[in-house]
């Protein structure tokens, strides 16, 4: 870790014990995640309902940092556990806590896609759902191929993330639902695979949720068309949102600036700064759809001064310096604002610019940006407005 880094508390990885599965479990966490000091009633429910076999292959789909992998990694004798996660930062966690267990029966698995050496393999799925339904439908559709003939998958999740809904869209595809369990506003349910081919609900062939392929949708400027490509999880993944729309209205010629876009999803921003004229664009994210997004909008875009980085705010980043720095930060954490990464994205912005570079972001008006801004910088301005959103610029004064 980067001596600056050392600074936050929100780059700092943690050791954990919490219960699950009525076993205590050491794991790594951090700041960024969903309930990362805790383990949510849904995950628990996937600990307290699992019983893997001892040769199972099992497959746990958004399932935390890593304590529920420890759990069944743990009761496996010849099987395997592989994890997968829509964020880089909860695989990360999950290496540590499985280094730290001194386990050697859990794999990661960074790719979006479904592996094909999983298709018709997995016994066991667990999966915990994400709050974008399509998403989930995604990985619904997934964990139908990846299951052997008579394979589970536990689906579990709160209900004020829709898990009525997405349970319904299991049992439209599998043909059988057993409600398992219930813990504190969340539940559990079991799907078996008992034939060779799913139905074929009308949400299985939307773009971006069958397999292989895109949401795709246009956004013009007068110099410009792009071709743009989304995933579902994405944020705003099948349109341009307002803030970053306004932000873009604020952006003018680039020229000779290096500039990274922090927090890309499917890189609108860093496109925008490459036609405007920029020397060369980074952009960063810490979720594997939109980086994965952004990097099929760079080939489709044929854009050449520009790539993509998973990264954990700018961690992957921080050797770097640059003169512009463009966000429309994420300011959730589940469902809760979190001053904390927005106070380490500022910080870690100034830590990269260059003596006069600018920090630009778009920021909800109910946020209060502009004060960390000016405490951290000594400056903050307003560039435009909305009733909704205003955009932010700070320099970095000179040395």
């Amino acid at each position: 870790m980067k001596p600056f880094m050392e600074q936050f508390e929100y780059y700092r990885f943690q050791e954990l014990i919490f219960e699950i599965g009525g076993q205590k479990i050491r794991y790594i966490s951090k700041p960024g995640l969903p309930d990362w000091d805790d383990i949510s009633p849904a995950v628990k429910l996937l600990g307290d309902h699992s019983k893997p076999t001892p040769d199972d292959l099992v497959w746990c789909i958004n399932c935390g940092p890593g304590a529920l992998a420890v759990l069944i990694a743990s009761s496996l004798i010849r099987g395997q556990c592989i994890v997968s996660a829509d964020y880089i930062l909860a695989l990360t966690c999950t290496e540590r806590t499985y280094v730290l267990n001194s386990l050697k029966n859990i794999h990661i698995n960074s790719e979006t896609n479904l592996p094909g050496q999983l298709v018709n393999q997995v016994d066991l799925i667990l999966m915990n759902i994400s709050k974008s339904r399509n998403l989930n439908r995604r990985w619904l559709l997934q964990s139908w191929h990846a299951l052997a003939p008579g394979g589970r998958l536990l689906l579990a999740g709160a209900n004020d993330q829709g898990i009525q809904s997405i349970l319904k869209d299991g049992e439209q595809l599998f043909g059988n639902i057993s409600i398992l369990g219930y813990k504190k506003g969340s539940r559990i349910a079991q799907f078996v695979k008992l034939g060779h081919s799913p139905s074929h609900p009308d949400w299985a062939v939307v773009p971006g949720i069958a397999p292989g392929t895109w949401y795709t949708f246009h956004w013009s400027t007068p110099a410009s068309d792009f071709e743009l490509a989304s995933l579902p999880g994405v944020f705003s993944h099948n349109k341009l949102d307002d803030g970053t729309r306004l932000l873009i209205s604020t952006i003018d010629n680039l020229s000779g600036q290096t500039v990274l876009d922090v927090g890309c999803g499917y890189g609108i921003l860093g496109m925008c700064a490459t036609i405007r004229c920029a020397q060369t664009v980074d952009m960063v994210d810490n979720h594997l759809l939109a980086i994965a997004s952004c990097q099929e909008n760079i080939r489709r875009n044929h854009l050449r001064n520009c790539q993509v980085f998973a990264s954990d705010l700018m961690s992957s980043v921080s050797g770097n310096t640059y003169t512009c720095v463009l966000s429309n930060p994420p300011f959730h954490a589940g469902k809760q604002i979190d001053y904390q990464i927005a106070h380490a994205l500022i910080a870690s912005a100034f830590n990269v610019l260059e003596p006069g570079g600018e920090l630009r972001l778009v920021a909800n008006r109910f946020i209060r940006y502009n004060h960390l801004m000016s405490e951290l910088f000594g400056n903050v301005s307003v560039l435009a407005q909305t009733p909704a959103y205003h955009i932010l610029s700070s320099t970095k004064h000179q040395v």
